[in-house]
């Protein structure tokens, strides 16, 4: 029987939505009764877009993929036309075929170029003459799947009840109805606010949880699946499963096929507000700084996405709102980072071989609205800890990472952000018995105010421009900049007095920010805004606990790096995480 491979969708209405990356041309309508779309007659559509083109070299790459085929179910009378971008850009015609059907019938047509074909981008168009209907349009191979997996979806759950029981009834019911999948993928929710209800959840299963964060959520969900000994892989995801259904089965398809026990299935992050918008395709680890690959890329061109398939930097790891892995390639657990790291470091230690592919995509906010002092706490402290693990360099790029954000932050006023900052220098400078001590909460977010922002209004925003870049300067403001500390040495008296308005992350922050008393702040790519006031007394403050962390980190830098990595990996054991649930109040891990 045929696998499927990629099957033509629309997009769903519960999830964030942009026309251009399903389809090109002619306005296709949804059909009332089933699963697909219709075609204005005398209209043209094409699908060679983010999530209805196929990728030829990411499939190809596989090396187990022996023939292609298109399957439809239509009606009507059309001309479909297999189609073909090549890396160049150059369109080719492959295939051409007068179709007339009536009662939707099937057709299966063989695509004869797959085996020529390396890179680029498969993709059909349709000519519609008249009555054209589509149930469905599918790429399917009659190679045999090299294996079937059983694959375990892993979502740790906090306090978005709401979300994760609208999202698992979306899954429900398009891909757990489906026969195809009802016994081979299960849904895992483990619940760390314990306030879910099972009878909500059909079709999965929920198991309570002490609240040890992301961390301890996906290292429950993976000891459930050991034990259960029927699981070959496994796929974390966050609570909302804000993606296409198609997401999960194309990834499903590509585990099937691939033989690299090392596999690591990274999705796509593409921006909530700005759906053609990429975050983050894969990511790497360098001097201390986990970057984003093909981040800011516009999913709505061809161009871009050929681009997209072509593997940039070094792919180290995939975050963990859709990472795709095998359980047997599994040598080390989540580092108890709580939250924010620890899918990095997961993915850098296990040495999985990254894999991402268009269309297998999910949504999320943008990284920089989430950002506060307590998660630029979280993040710090992560990235500090993964560089004395890694071992491979000196101090000095960490100092650099360290105190540059530092600087940023107390010269821009944000001085809850950079006390956090120089609070993740002190906390990872306590060695690695500091992450086994406590694996709650952390302590020391009680320390770090919360930078609290505010919803407004739209009027808000009209009568307050909120510029987003900062004007040309001289290199005499600089230096003065530089020796008064960006204003802290000038007394506020001979500072403006109305407040500046201005984007969170406006390019030249600093020097918009000189010399005004206060800032207001708009989040990025949002209606919250907060305010900062210049305070000399704050900044020295912590000016002087920076520079004493710092140098503590410093001075002991090699003893640290040696105690991270000979001791760091034993809290990444299935052991470590044994004994923290048999420890704890559930006993039922």
């Amino acid at each position: 029987m045929p696998t499927v491979l990629h099957s033509i969708i629309l997009p769903e209405a519960e999830i964030e939505q942009c026309a251009d990356l399903y389809s090109r041309g002619a306005i296709i309508q949804p059909l009332e009764d089933a699963n697909g779309f219709s075609v204005p007659d005398g209209g043209s559509v094409s699908f060679d877009t983010f999530y209805n083109g196929f990728s030829v070299e990411k499939w190809q790459s596989l090396g187990t993929i022996e023939n292609l085929f298109l399957h439809m179910q239509a009606s009507g009378q059309f001309t479909l036309r297999i189609m073909y971008h090549g890396a160049d850009g150059a369109v080719t015609c492959l295939q051409s075929v007068t179709v007339n059907c009536v009662d939707f019938e099937s057709t299966t047509i063989p695509v004869a170029a797959w085996s020529a074909l390396t890179e680029g981008m498969l993709f059909l168009r349709i000519e519609s003459r008249e009555k054209t209907a589509v149930k469905t349009m599918r790429l399917v191979t009659e190679t045999a799947p090299v294996m079937r997996p059983r694959l375990g979806v892993v979502i740790t759950h906090f306090n978005r009840q709401e979300y994760v029981v609208r999202s698992i009834a979306r899954v429900r019911k398009k891909l757990l109805n489906d026969a195809y999948y009802r016994n081979a993928i299960d849904f895992i929710v483990v619940d760390n606010s314990n306030n879910l209800n099972a009878d909500e959840l059909e079709g999965a299963s929920v198991i309570p949880n002490r609240n040890y964060g992301g961390s301890g959520g996906f290292a429950r969900g993976l000891l459930y699946l050991k034990d259960q000994s029927s699981y070959t892989h496994c796929l974390f995801m966050d609570d909302d499963i804000s993606c296409e259904v198609e997401s999960i089965k194309r990834a499903y398809a590509v585990l099937s096929y691939s033989t690299d026990p090392k596999i690591g299935l990274a999705g796509v992050l593409l921006d909530a507000a700005k759906p053609w918008h990429v975050q983050e395709k894969g990511a790497e680890f360098s001097g201390g700084v986990f970057r984003p690959l093909h981040q800011n890329a516009d999913a709505r061109t061809v161009q871009n996405l050929l681009g997209l398939e072509k593997t940039a930097g070094h792919p180290v790891y995939g975050g963990w709102w859709f990472f795709a892995f095998r359980l047997d390639a599994v040598d080390y657990y989540p580092f108890p980072f709580f939250v924010r790291g620890d899918d990095a470091l997961f993915g850098l230690i296990n040495r999985f071989t990254i894999f991402t592919m268009n269309g297998i995509a999910c949504f999320s906010e943008h990284f920089l609205s989430k950002e506060t002092a307590l998660t630029r706490y979280l993040g710090f402290r992560a990235s500090l800890a993964a560089y004395l693990m890694e071992g491979r360099g000196s101090v000095v790029p960490a100092l650099k990472l360290v105190g540059a954000s530092f600087l940023w932050c107390a010269f821009s006023y944000r001085y809850e952000s950079a006390r956090a900052v120089a609070l993740a220098v002190r906390d990872v400078g306590k060695g690695v018995s500091f992450w086994g001590r406590d694996l709650a909460y952390p302590p020391s977010l009680q320390e770090i105010e919360r930078e609290n922002s505010h919803d407004e209004l739209p009027a808000y925003f009209i009568e307050h421009s909120f510029s987003a870049d900062a004007a040309p300067e001289t290199g005499l403001r600089k230096i003065i900049r530089a020796i008064t500390l960006n204003g802290h040495l000038i007394p506020p008296v001979m500072m403006k007095k109305n407040p500046l308005y201005t984007s969170e992350y406006a390019r030249g922050l600093l020097s918009k920010v000189f010399m005004n008393r206060r800032v207001v702040y708009r989040k990025y790519e949002t209606n919250k805004v907060f305010s900062r006031d210049v305070n000399r007394k704050t900044f020295f403050t912590n000016l002087f606990e920076f520079g004493r962390y710092g140098v503590s980190f410093t001075l002991r830098y090699r003893t640290l790096a040696k105690d991270y990595q000979q001791n760091g990996r034993k809290l990444c054991t299935e052991a470590f995480w044994r004994k923290v649930y048999s420890s704890s109040e559930d006993k039922s891990c």
